[in-house]
This record gives C-alpha cells, structure tokens and sequence, in this order.
C-alpha cells in the first residue's frame, strides 16, 4: 500500500508539473520527468569522434597536401623532404586518415589568397633577421595559454623564434602553460571589456584590451600624491610549457602616460641587471632590454608616486615568429570598437604584427534568442575595424565550439550553435577574412558530451571548454589545417623547401 501511494504521488506530480520547470534563482530551475519520458527513455546520440583521437596520434610533423605528404620540421637537410615528395607507406597510411578527417579553412570566394601575405612573410623569414608576431585573441576557451600555446611551438619549430610571447603587467589568473608568473598584490587592472572603468574617460588599453598599473588611475587635471609605491612582476620558465616557449633573449615592456617619473629595475637569476629612472611619459613608448643568456627568473621592480599604464610585456627572440595569447574572459569578441584606432595601429606596427586570429562566439550561445543577425553584424564591425588598421595583415576567425546543456538525463547541443557559427562566418567572407569551423572539427551536433567522456576525458565537465588535452588536439587540427594550406601556396608560387 505504502509503494502504491508512492507511484501514485509521483504520477499526479508528472501530470501537474509545468513541462519548463520552476524558476528558482539566476539560471536554476527545479524540473520533474512528465510522465510519457518515464516509461520511454529518450535515445540520444552523441557524435563519434574516435578517428579525431586516433588521428591526434599521427605525428604532427606530417601535413597533408591532397595526395601527398611533406615533413614539417626543423630537421636538419639530410631528413627534410621537399614538398612533393611522398613519405614511407606507414606514414602514407596515417596521412590518408587524416586528410580525410582535415576540416580545411574556408574562404570569401574560395580564393585562399586572403592568407598570402602572411604565407609571404613567412617565406621571408629565411632570409632576414626580424620578428614578426601572431596575436591569437579569445575568450575564455583559450585561457592558461590553451590552443595557443601549441600553435606558437609549431609555427616556432617550423619557422624559428622562442619565448612566451606578448603578456599582462598583471595575470588574471594562474595556470599559464608557458611561463609561470606572479604579481606583487597591489596592480590596479582596466580593460575594454566586463565591467569598464567608467572614470576612465579614454580608450587606449592596448593590444591586449587592458592595462594595469601600480598606482590607482587617477583622471586628466587630478595630479597623484606623493606616496612611493613599489610593483613587481616575476616571470619564471614553466616545466608545462613547450622547449621553445621556455628561452627568449629580449624583454621589452610597453607603457605610457605617467605624470611622474619612475624607476624600473631588472634582476636577472637573482642578481640586479639594470636599473633606471624613467621620465614621465605622454604617449606610448618601449623600454627593451636584451640577454646575453635566457634568463630562468625575471623580475622586474617598479618604484614612483605614479604608475604609468602598462600595456604588457613581451618576452620573445629577436628573430622568428612569435605567437600571443590574450585570452578576454567572457567577451564576446565585440571589443575592438571600444579601442583607440590609432594606439592599435602604432602598437601593431611597433610589434611587426603579421597576423591575428580571433575565437569567439561561446558567451553568446547561452542566450537562447530567435535571431543572431544582431551578433553577426556587430562582429562584422569588428572586423572591419580590424581590417582597417592595416589592410594587409590577414585575419582567421576560428568559429564557435559544440556546447552543450542538460536536459533531463543527457546533454544536447544548443540549439543556436549552428546559427551562430554561420553569422560569424559570414561576417568573416563579408570582411574579406577565413574562417575555420571548429564546430564541425570537433565533430559537429552533440561531440561536446563525446569529448567529456572519452578516455581519458578531453574536455571539462561544464561541457563548454576544452582540457589541455582536448585543447592540443584543437590546435593540432587547426595546424593541420593552416599548414596544408601554406604547402599548397608554396607549390602554387613554385617554391623550394629552405634547407637551411
């Protein structure tokens, strides 16, 4: 009688439940199975990403050009392979599987043009002495140097350079793969993006859409008081991070706009390097130091009653390419309308930028909206603004990744994912720049719960972002991808593989 009264209960709270659940707080809501979902289980199909796995395992020094297959590394020339030349048949095997798994970058018009000067600049890299740079900016899908950090040690491998790259006065959070750092406790830090400083009356935070400083920012006309403060930023080498990201034998730091002088002091492995007083400053300007040896810490020590805004600091080789992460928590990638133009203009040409890489698109998925035109035309700005500081340097804008919800006992894609990645890229073809789907590289509808399940797990358990691991086959694809398409414009312009 007791079981009877039970089942009875539940079946009246089945029948009387609201289908869409109670709304408790925020976006928690308590639901209850209806009764048909009771009796017949719902079959869900997750995708099959078995063949992403087992291709993650192919060497990643083997790049797919339709039927053939060339050596992608440093080698020395006894073991490099010119670009028509096909590899053992063991190696052929694997290159077949691949090639037929690649999710290859797509282009306005099919022209894969768009890519060129970044594909010459590489090419001239052979032959100079100069850096140039990639700044791959993201939300939070690529924090701790996730995706990126791959990327940077392939294009490093490949074409030369080392060191971390581009990176903040002061880190949000902790867990960079490639470098560790710390920051003493009192770095004040405004960005372009979240909550926005509403005293500060100007635009100009830089390429990394923040700037931080050591003193509170104190607005024109009001001058600072007269109490010295001390900063510090402390970089050491990362066991996690790749060989090429642990050595640089340059730092320069970019900064701006003090009203009082300061003084900064470099200690190299302990012992003090340089030190110097710095004038005030009213526009942007570099302090650069170079290393006779890689330095295993670095800390650098400013002093002053007023900071100066400091856009970041860069940690790189002389030569070589270098590669930054500049990951925007929860921004939508609609930022860089909110950015002085012609700062990002002087900051990219004084970086010898060559090429940027934008991912975005999750933090607009969860709003459940009948029409993401309004995104796709906001992003389109975006680019175009981009664009507009220097025509010349390509842009990639790497889609939104499968996202998935609850609902009931399983876990379903949005149901807008779809619709956004094809705003984003048509803004992309619109804009004149490529694109890479992620989405249907991960594999498509319902592959985000495939990538949280697999042994071992690729992705987080808020089946949003990507695990390191999951993140290294990310950029591994994305690779691929930009590298089969370099040989294929190496071949159209008739060049020979550098043996040097």
């Amino acid at each position: 009688m007791f079981l009877l009264l039970v089942f009875a209960i539940l079946l009246i709270l089945s029948l009387v439940f609201p289908a869409d659940g109670i709304k408790l707080w925020g976006d928690k809501k308590l639901t209850y199975p209806d009764i048909q979902s009771i009796f017949t289980r719902e079959k869900v199909q997750y995708a099959d990403i078995s063949a992403i796995i087992e291709n993650s395992q192919i060497d990643e020094d083997t790049i797919v050009i339709q039927d053939t297959t060339v050596n992608d590394s440093l080698a020395s020339s006894e073991t490099q392979v010119d670009s028509a030349t096909v590899l053992q048949d063991t190696i052929k095997a694997d290159a077949g599987n691949l090639s037929s798994s690649l999710e290859r970058l797509q282009y306005p018009g099919d022209n894969p043009a768009v890519l060129y000067p970044f594909f010459n600049e590489l090419e001239r890299l052979k032959d100079t002495t100069e850096l140039i740079r990639i700044l791959h900016y993201g939300d939070s899908q690529i924090e701790g140097d996730r995706i990126t950090s791959y990327i940077r040690n392939r294009l490093q491998k490949k074409f030369g350079g080392s060191g971390p790259g581009f990176l903040p006065a002061a880190q949000l959070y902790n867990g960079q793969l490639s470098v560790y750092q710390e920051n003493s406790d009192n770095w004040h830090r405004y960005t372009a993006f979240g909550r926005i400083d509403t005293t500060i009356k100007h635009h100009r935070y830089g390429v990394m859409a923040s700037f931080a400083r050591f003193s509170p920012y104190l607005p024109d006309g009001v001058q600072p008081d007269t109490i010295t403060k001390t900063a510090w930023i402390t970089f050491r080498r990362s066991a996690l991070g790749y060989i090429t990201s642990r050595t640089y034998d340059r730092c320069r730091i970019f900064y701006g706009y003090n009203k009082r002088p300061f003084i900064t002091e470099i200690e190299k492995d302990g012992e003090i390097d340089d030190a110097e007083m710095i004038p005030p400053k009213n526009d942007l300007a570099v302090l650069e130091w170079d290393f006779n040896s890689s330095p295993v810490e670095l800390t650098i020590k400013f002093t002053g009653t007023d900071s100066p805004d400091f856009y970041g600091v860069a940690l790189d080789n002389h030569k070589g390419v270098a590669v930054d992460n500049i990951a925007l928590r929860g921004s939508s990638g609609l930022v860089f309308t909110r950015m002085n133009r012609n700062q990002l203009k002087e900051l990219y040409a004084k970086l010898n930028v060559k090429l940027l890489i934008l991912q975005f698109g999750g933090n607009v998925v969860p709003y459940l909206t009948s029409n993401f035109d309004y995104y796709g035309g906001k992003f389109y700005k975006q680019l175009k603004r981009l664009k507009s500081i220097d025509p010349e340097v390509p842009i990639i804008v790497i889609g939104v990744a499968d996202m998935s919800q609850k609902v009931n006992d399983h876990y379903e894609s949005y149901p807008n994912i779809e619709e956004i990645r094809d705003v984003m890229k048509d803004a992309s073809f619109k804009a004149g720049c490529a694109y890479w789907d992620l989405y249907e590289a991960m594999g498509g509808h319902n592959s985000m719960p495939s990538w949280v399940f697999a042994e071992p797990s690729l992705a987080s358990p808020d089946f949003v972002h990507f695990n390191h691991r999951g993140a290294r086959i990310v950029a591994k694809m994305f690779c691929n991808a930009l590298f089969t398409d370099y040989y294929a414009f190496r071949k159209v312009e008739g060049l020979k593989e550098n043996k040097n």
